[in-house]
């Protein structure tokens, strides 16, 4: 798995602070997933949606562990960037 990219949330997103695009297998890529805080500041993934509908869902060990992948990016994000 690998984290191809990570960019800040927009203002205004709700509990959103950063999308990102996400390399899980050399055959599966998924774009624009969302790395969202959730209470207690634990942050959480979500796939995107299209037209209020979800593109894909994942079982909870490939979420946490996309999570654990995304916020390491975010966190190497943050050391390099004035936020």
């Amino acid at each position: 798995m690998k984290i191809l990219d990570i960019r800040p949330a927009p203002p205004g997103v709700g509990r959103t602070v950063a999308h990102f695009d996400v390399q899980l297998t050399d055959e599966c890529r998924l774009y624009a997933l969302r790395l969202v805080q959730g209470d207690g500041g634990r942050l959480l993934t979500y796939a995107p949606n299209s037209h209020g509908t979800r593109v894909a869902t994942f079982t909870r060990q490939l979420a946490d562990e996309i999570t654990r992948a995304a916020s390491a990016a975010w966190s190497a994000y943050l050391g390099n960037h004035q936020y």
